[in-house]
């Protein structure tokens, strides 16, 4: 969980500080190719080499408005890209697959459906946040956990950041969730009132076999010594098919048999 929360709260962070706002400078520029498109088809942008390249020079990246759309250090005066001086020989969509390719951008933008509004870069922000108070409260934890043990000796059993437990204060073990969830329920007596302690041996000991499953020991050494109430699991017996005729037989005569007949 810390490193989920982590890893999402930075992947958040870095979309709203660089992904989120490069993502809408390269979309601002496929728009700029797409502009140069539309604007070669005016005979007296096309009418000479000279006439296109001064219109080309002239001409600025369109950003939108909301400048907080974008990389803070977007030059918002930006001219468009030498490249589209080569329109006389070459369509914009091939300009642009050549140019986003040396810059390493995407070749197919939807801008309809990519750019990304100063509110969906605010979202991220918002995100992030939330990840990383809930990876501090994951750590706040997975600390308090780390340095709380319980165990067991000759006198009682010490629940995590507790004190000793005597055996001969112990009223109830229930046991039966220690099979399937490593968890026990202990109820003991403190002076006249009676509490309720777990014997949680999935988060605090574990079961690993290669570290001698320190919480099965654990619970052992509990029971070795424990004189009180052992609450678990009893399987039901499956039905002896003799004495399940016996019965029968008690009842009304033998297996098979007709008790109108008999009589």
């Amino acid at each position: 969980m810390l490193i989920m929360f982590g890893g999402f709260g930075a992947y958040f962070l870095y979309d709203w500080k660089v992904g989120y706002p490069e993502k809408n400078y390269v979309i601002a520029n496929y728009a700029a190719f797409n502009e140069a498109g539309k604007a070669w088809t005016v005979d007296e942008n096309r009418a000479t080499p000279e006439a296109w390249n001064a219109f080309v020079e002239k001409q600025t990246i369109p950003f939108e408005d909301d400048r907080s759309m974008y990389p803070a250090d977007t030059d918002f005066e930006e001219k468009w890209p030498e490249i589209l001086q080569k329109m006389a020989n070459h369509k914009s969509d091939d300009l642009w697959t050549e140019y986003s390719g040396e810059k390493g951008w995407p070749q197919k933008i939807d801008p309809s459906e990519d750019v990304k509004k100063s509110t969906q870069i605010k979202e991220q922000l918002v995100a992030a946040g939330i990840c990383f108070a809930l990876t501090a409260i994951t750590l706040f934890f997975l600390i308090r956990t780390k340095s709380r043990v319980m165990k067991a000796d000759g006198q009682g059993y010490y629940p995590p950041g507790g004190e000793l437990i005597p055996f001969a204060k112990m009223k109830t073990l229930d046991k039966r969730k220690w099979e399937t969830k490593g968890l026990a329920t202990l109820i003991y007596f403190d002076g006249e009132e009676e509490k309720k302690v777990k014997i949680d041996g999935m988060i605090y000991g574990q079961f690993k076999e290669e570290e001698g499953a320190p919480a099965e020991a654990l619970f052992q050494k509990v029971l070795e010594n424990f004189e009180g109430e052992l609450i678990e699991l009893v399987a039901e017996e499956e039905e002896d098919p003799d004495q399940s005729d016996e019965a029968k037989e008690s009842e009304g005569g033998a297996p098979g048999s007709d008790p109108e007949r008999n009589e």
